[in-house]
């Protein structure tokens, strides 16, 4: 019987102001006691989930941070990462210097910081952002480049331009006023296919013979729908060839994984892509929607009818 991996979003999907409704914690732990797997999936930094988690003790297996440039353990250690290429930051900065109705962020293992600000960020932004100058990049790998918009047309501008001058080597991506610049092997499907296969196959030094019937069925599952979404087929045989280096799942079995996905914006297409089974919110966009197999209300739901128990 394949383990069971449900892939969610955080912002907009669990967490609303600033925290995760009891009934969905306890949802969550009902589905980590019955031995199923729980990971967090999200454009958020490491110092930023821990901001939400930790004062709420939320217990998780996994979570694939910086929409996909990381994954961390249950310990929130980091398992691999991939920065951005020099040079990227500053060139966005260069572009929407002077524009009104912008905020542009970085995001890094170590610290988040505030660069550019015409919007006028609130004190629970400043929690998370320390305000910096340009001059403290030097030097500094930058993970993620959130930035957020307060007029559209320019968040498109923008997304055009990064798309035309950092094509294969940085991405943006929309979540609803955001648009999370990240390196562009980088995206929330990537990082669950190569946490599946990070599951599915042997550790190093045992042969994959042992284990290659119940390997390649779990990891193509996570790689059915790589032609989805923001990521490719190619990418999906990549990270399911030689995705797991590095990352600590803990005790290895040959079970195949089972997926299903919950988010509710855009960034979540590539995950919905990468998953089994797909779920968007009532609130999701209509692409977002399109791209899934049914809505839910909430996780809580979710999990509840995946465990046999009725809905609310």
């Amino acid at each position: 019987m394949p383990r069971r991996l449900i892939s969610t979003d955080l912002d907009g999907t669990i967490v609303f102001n600033g925290t995760i409704s009891l009934r969905d914690r306890e949802a969550m732990a009902r589905w980590r006691a019955a031995g199923n797997l729980l990971v967090i999936n999200t454009g958020r930094s490491v110092s930023a989930l821990e901001h939400v988690v930790v004062p709420m003790g939320l217990e998780f297996d996994n979570a694939i941070l910086y929409t996909g440039a990381a994954i961390v353990d249950e310990d929130i250690r980091v398992q691999c990462s991939t920065a951005l290429p020099a040079g990227v930051v500053e060139d966005i900065l260069d572009f929407v210097e002077g524009a009104p109705g912008v905020t542009v962020f970085t995001t890094g293992l170590d610290e988040d910081l505030l660069i550019y600000d015409t919007i006028g960020s609130g004190s629970e932004l400043l929690t998370l952002f320390r305000p910096a100058t340009r001059r403290e990049l030097d030097g500094r790998e930058v993970i993620g480049v959130p930035m957020r918009f307060t007029d559209p047309e320019m968040a498109a501008r923008t997304e055009t331009y990064l798309h035309r001058r950092w094509e294969g080597q940085a991405a943006g991506f929309r979540n609803q006023d955001f648009i999370d610049v990240v390196p562009a092997s980088a995206s929330k499907g990537e990082g669950l296919r190569r946490l599946v296969a990070s599951l599915v196959e042997p550790p190093a030094g045992e042969t994959a013979g042992e284990a290659a019937g119940a390997a390649g069925e779990g990891a193509s599952r996570a790689g059915a729908a790589g032609g989805a979404g923001e990521a490719s087929t190619g990418e999906a045989s990549e990270a399911t060839a030689g995705g797991s280096a590095g990352l600590d799942v803990g005790p290895w079995t040959a079970e195949p994984v089972e997926t299903w996905s919950i988010g509710d914006s855009w960034n979540d297409i590539s995950m919905h892509a990468a998953a089994d089974h797909s779920y968007a919110l009532p609130w999701s966009p209509p692409e977002v929607v399109a791209q899934c197999d049914g809505t839910v209300s909430s996780l809580a739901d979710l999990i509840d009818s995946l465990m046999g128990r009725p809905t609310l």
